[in-house]
C-alpha cells in the first residue's frame, strides 16, 4: 500500500511538472482569440472542442488539463479555466470530452478497520450522461443543473452538444448566468471572428 501511495505521488508530481506554465488565450466580445496552443489542442483532441463565442464580457482562458498529455497521442479530455479580464478572479471551469465512446475510470476503496487494510479497485466504464439535477433547456438541448449543497451561487451545468459532453462548474455565477454562457458555446473558429 505504501509503495502504491508513493507511486501515485510520483506520477502526480511528474504530471504537474508537465503543466507548470499553463497555456492562456485571451477572450473578447467576439470570442476566444485563438492562439496557436488552442488550435493545436483542437487538432489533438478526439472530440469537437467547443468554446463560448459572442460574449458581452472579456475573459482569460487557461488550458488547465489536457488528458492524456502525451505528445503524438489524441487528447480525450480537456479542462479550461475562465478568469475575468485581469486574470485574477476565477469565474468558472469547463470540462469536455466525447459524449459517446468515452471511457471513465472509477476507483472504489474498501477499508477493513479491524485488520487495518484497504484495497482499491479501478473500474473502467462507458461514460453515461447523469440525469441527476434539474432538467433545463440549452439551445433546444436537454441539460441538467445541480446546485452546490452549501447554497453558494452556481453549481454544475452539463449537456451534450455536437457529440461533445460539456460540464460547467462555477461558484461565482448563478444558474441563469451559467445558462447564458452555455448558450454561446460553439466549435472553435480558425480565427477570432465569430
Amino acid at each position: 500500500m505504501f509503495k502504491q501511495v508513493v507511486s501515485l505521488i510520483l506520477i502526480w508530481t511528474v504530471s504537474v511538472g508537465l503543466n507548470v506554465e499553463p497555456l492562456v488565450a485571451a477572450a473578447n466580445s467576439k470570442g476566444v482569440s485563438l492562439d496557436i496552443e488552442m488550435q493545436e489542442l483542437q487538432r489533438a483532441a478526439d472530440f469537437k472542442l467547443l468554446v463560448p463565442y459572442n460574449l458581452d464580457r472579456k475573459v482569460k482562458v487557461e488550458i488547465k488539463n489536457p488528458h492524456p498529455y502525451v505528445p503524438g497521442q489524441p487528447v480525450s479530455e480537456i479542462r479550461l479555466h475562465f478568469f475575468d479580464d485581469t486574470g485574477q478572479t476565477y469565474l468558472f471551469a469547463v470540462e469536455e470530452h466525447k459524449a459517446v465512446g468515452y471511457k471513465t475510470e472509477r476507483q472504489v476503496t474498501k477499508v477493513d478497520l479491524r485488520n487495518r487494510t484497504s484495497v482499491t479497485r479501478t473500474f473502467v466504464e462507458e461514460f453515461k450522461f447523469s440525469e441527476r439535477g434539474e432538467k433545463i433547456n440549452i439551445n433546444g438541448t436537454e441539460g441538467r443543473f445541480e446546485r452546490w449543497a452549501n447554497r453558494m451561487p452556481g453549481g454544475y451545468l452539463r449537456w451534450i452538444q455536437d457529440d461533445t459532453y460539456i460540464e460547467i462548474d462555477s461558484k461565482v455565477f448563478t444558474k441563469e448566468e451559467m445558462m447564458d454562457w452555455a448558450s454561446h458555446f460553439s466549435m472553435m473558429k480558425n480565427d477570432s471572428t465569430p
